[in-house]
């Protein structure tokens, strides 16, 4: 009507300043909270405040998610991000602004790394920087924190190459800067520094970086490698080093362990190990009191530790407002054979003094061929065999009779049929007898022998370690039992490839599939002893029982962050033992990201 005279209609004007603030943090919860968050907040005051109600919001939700087991896995391959980042394990992780760097580690034998990549959280893209000035050299077990708009790698060890049987194992002291806004590596030379180091633990404190433990080698003790349980302080100002004393008791000397700072005073120190002369795996914690001239050590009751973290000591823990989190096997996989831990160096406990140190266990098994990474040196690697000492039981299927037994009954059925062939069957139906026995037998022998080469090559893969991971046996070269039991499993599928004869009535048994284990949250609550608490426990909360959908496959030694509103894991290598991808090398080690988040808001 009002067209026909003339006058325009009036329309309703409504655009999205109109909209609630619930409905506006709604909105604006769908955005990355890194760079694309923070530049809603430069529209206007109104949408600022969302902006940081939606941060707020995000880190609550997190924690609480955590504290529920109500988590979601999101799983990035690295085929979905070009470019990718090398596979690799044992290295440093830290989050600075709105990304993730990731320095060093190690795949196999002589072959660490000293590049730096950047994840951008906000476009979830790697990064890496063509940075300039001095770089590290290349190494793994390394710690590297962030400072300002700079990040600080300290320590570390690496392996020589193949070509130097002759050389140890190297660790450093070494500090490196690298600066953010130049992209530039800078080497500080510091005064009183501490001895070389590697897995240890590092925390920023105001302008001082604290460093603990870790394996160090040191001149007073002939260069032998040791664990510690040494405070050393570094002045970021003066770039001077002190040694800290501390009160006495204090944790044992350890290396591997998580070091989490509640606030600007106090540091947890959480789990650790000691391979050295015995294997103790710690599930201690600690509180360290940074005042005074001397700090002071308390440790703290740990509650259900039924609950905890199987693996805390080479996963690390990560701390999400009240609660720290540490990933490790689930609880279905908790009564399963123990898996293999593969690492960088080969130690083997044959023909060594009992009790050796480290440093002299690294020179023995360097006078021994490597293994050749194929992926890395452009040339595929070969498994030697491993003597198998005369008192060691042999692999097979537990239902298979002794060769001394195999020929008396062989003997019994030769006997037995020459005895019916006497009414009237010919010679040369008992000579087809005996060759199809013969031929049954030989089919058997190359199945054992099949079965046994694996065998031997999983043993040897076996002594693959880390000198820092490798455990001091106790006198007795007989094989563990989980290894006799992978041993049977493995010849049980080799006996299986061949095709069973007709005339054959016995049948194996049937092999079951092994199912692979999932990494599943443990969360330590430390509610009690933060926010101005002061209890002396901490406590391990129940775990969500079965397989959370989306986990991966179990990985060790990976790096774990946190984000806004997220866990970040990184990398790793995988702790199982798998006929199916053992000769495939690339396969054990990761780099794959794996996203841990809450559910979504639905309004």
């Amino acid at each position: 009507m009002d067209t026909m005279l003339g006058q325009p209609l009036q329309t309703l004007e409504i655009t999205i300043e109109d909209l609630p603030d619930e409905v506006l943090e709604f909105i604006l919860g769908f955005l990355p909270p890194y760079k694309d968050l923070q530049n809603c907040m430069s529209v206007c005051k109104r949408w600022c405040n969302c902006a940081h109600n939606v941060l707020h919001k995000t880190s609550i939700k997190l924690i609480k998610a955590i504290g529920d087991f109500n988590i979601l896995w999101k799983n990035v391959a690295p085929t979905d991000v070009v470019p990718t980042i090398t596979k690799r394990f044992s290295h440093s992780a830290c989050i600075l602004e709105n990304n993730m760097y990731i320095f060093g580690g190690c795949t196999t034998n002589a072959t660490s790394f000293n590049d730096l990549w950047r994840f951008d959280l906000s476009r979830r893209q790697w990064v890496r920087p063509l940075a300039t000035g001095t770089y590290p050299v290349p190494k793994a077990y390394t710690t590297m924190v962030d400072y300002k708009d700079c990040l600080i790698v300290f320590g570390g060890w690496t392996y020589p190459s193949m070509s130097q049987y002759y050389q140890n194992v190297t660790m450093f002291n070494d500090i490196h800067f690298y600066c953010i806004k130049t992209n530039k590596w800078i080497l500080i030379n510091a005064t009183n520094p501490p001895p070389p180091m590697a897995g240890h633990s590092a925390c920023i404190k105001g302008d001082e970086m604290v460093v603990f433990g870790g394996l160090i080698m040191s001149a007073a003790q002939n260069f032998q490698i040791q664990c510690s349980n040494d405070i050393w302080v570094l002045n970021l100002s003066t770039c001077s080093w002190r040694k800290q004393p501390s009160t006495l008791p204090s944790p044992s000397p350890r290396y591997a362990q998580s070091l989490i700072r509640l606030d600007c005073d106090r540091l947890m120190l959480l789990g650790g190990v000691q391979t050295l002369h015995n294997r103790f795996v710690y599930s201690d914690c600690w509180i360290l009191t940074m005042k005074g001239p001397i700090w002071t050590w308390k440790e703290i009751a740990v509650r259900n530790k039924e609950w905890a973290s199987a693996n805390v000591w080479c996963n690390p823990a990560c701390r999400v407002g009240d609660k720290v989190v540490s990933l490790s096997r689930s609880r279905n996989g908790w009564n399963s054979a123990k898996p293999m831990v593969t690492s960088a160096v080969r130690l083997s406990n044959l023909n060594r003094a009992e009790g050796a140190p480290v440093a002299v266990r690294v020179e023995q098994s360097l006078q021994r061929p490597l293994d050749r990474d194929h992926n890395i040196n452009g040339r595929r690697g070969v498994l030697p065999r491993q003597r198998v000492p005369a008192n060691e039981p042999v692999a097979g299927p537990s239902n298979e009779p002794e060769k001394g037994e195999n020929s008396r009954h062989n003997n019994e059925n030769v006997t037995s049929q020459a005895n019916a062939s006497s009414s009237g069957e010919s010679r040369q139906s008992l000579n087809n007898i005996d060759a199809a026995k013969k031929e049954s037998a030989l089919r058997r022998n190359k199945n054992k022998n099949k079965g046994m080469k694996i065998v031997r090559q999983l043993q040897e893969a076996n002594k693959y370690r880390m000198a820092a991971f490798a455990c001091d046996s106790t006198g007795n070269n007989a094989p563990p039992e989980n290894d006799l039991i992978n041993q049977r499993q493995i010849a049980h599928l080799e006996n299986r490839l061949e095709p069973i004869p007709e005339n054959q009535q016995q049948r194996p048994p049937a092999v079951k599939k092994i199912k692979r284990n999932t990494l599943a949250m443990h969360v330590l609550d430390i509610s009690t002893v933060v926010n101005g608490n002061s209890m002396n426990y901490v406590s391990w909360l129940c775990p969500r029982l079965g397989e959370m959908h989306g986990a991966p496959e179990e990985l060790v030694m990976y790096s774990l962050v946190k984000g806004n509103g997220e866990l970040i894991m990184f990398g790793g290598v995988h702790n199982d033992i798998s006929i199916l991808n053992y000769s495939e090398q690339q396969n054990m080690y990761s780099n794959s990201l794996h996203f841990i988040t809450p559910p979504r808001d639905v309004i």
